[in-house]
């Protein structure tokens, strides 16, 4: 019969270690976001969907507000239904302003967590700038022309998921915004993100 090592911490609880002391043990690996969202409930998405948003004006602008944890983005989705092209940047802060307050959505619905952030659709106050620019993105797909016609014929196309896996990373302050190049009649844009101290 093998050893027996106790918990050490008076739960009484005991794993049991083969004839060479060694204990066999499984490791199991999740992402960070599931982590954050199933022990602290602090993973959140936020949406912006409008009928309406001028060429150049920003899609969706997010400021993290907390002072004691980072805001990790893990990914943002973007659509339109015109061939435009969407700038993420990271201005710098200025008070959120203007459109329509776009609350975090909690990933955990156990969890009474809010996001300590404030995002705006079609948000008017942070200034563009092409050095801040992070990615551009181009929801376009071409497909051949009918008859005689060979060029290519640019559409728009279904939307673009940009993966960050938690490397953009917002600290107090810090902002993330999406712009829209192109006039739209309709739009989407999803930041997927989770706290982490």
């Amino acid at each position: 019969m093998g050893l027996q090592i106790e918990d050490g911490r008076g739960s009484g609880s005991t794993a049991r270690v083969d004839s060479s002391n060694r204990l066999r043990t499984y490791g199991v690996m999740e992402k960070e976001i599931t982590h954050a969202s199933e022990e602290n409930g602090d993973a959140f998405t936020w949406t912006s969907v409008s009928a309406d948003i001028n060429a150049g004006d920003t899609a969706l602008y997010l400021v993290n507000n907390s002072t004691s944890k980072l805001l990790m983005i893990e990914s943002i989705y973007v659509w339109a239904d015109v061939v435009t092209q969407f700038k993420i940047h990271c201005p710098a802060y200025v008070l959120p302003a203007g459109g329509t307050l776009v609350t975090g959505v909690n990933l955990n619905r156990t969890s009474g967590n809010e996001a300590d952030a404030t995002a705006r659709t079609d948000e008017t106050s942070n200034v563009f700038a092409a050095a801040n620019v992070i990615k551009t993105v181009r929801n376009t797909y071409y497909t051949r022309g009918n008859g005689d016609d060979l060029a290519d014929i640019a559409a728009a196309g279904p939307g673009v998921n940009v993966e960050y896996f938690g490397a953009l990373i917002l600290g107090y302050h810090d902002s993330v915004a999406i712009d829209l190049i192109g006039e739209t009649a309709a739009f989407e844009c999803t930041i997927t993100g989770y706290y982490h101290s």
